[in-house]
């Protein structure tokens, strides 16, 4: 992740953690605004990683072919379910 982008996230971390304490401390008890502060932090942990993972330059693959391979034979079944009829 570039600094910039990081910076950007930072700064969107602060802003909702100072936006969520004041709202929440007259109405929210202390030990539930203590559960959500660190969900709240594993959340915007995860974006971050998102975000990490969708920025990164993609591996070279060996094969240029997107997709599953099928088989020649036409066989391989197909891991979607079949459909069932109701009565």
């Amino acid at each position: 992740m570039t600094d910039a982008v990081w910076a950007q996230v930072t700064r969107l971390v602060d802003e909702a953690s100072r936006l969520l304490g004041t709202s929440f401390s007259d109405i929210v008890p202390p030990d539930a605004q203590r559960h959500l502060l660190i969900v709240q932090r594993e959340l915007l942990l995860a974006l971050a990683a998102v975000i990490d993972h969708h920025t990164q330059e993609p591996e070279p693959t060996e094969s240029p072919s997107r997709g599953r391979r099928r088989s020649r034979s036409g066989t391989e079944r197909s891991r979607r379910p079949s459909r069932v009829e109701l009565e």
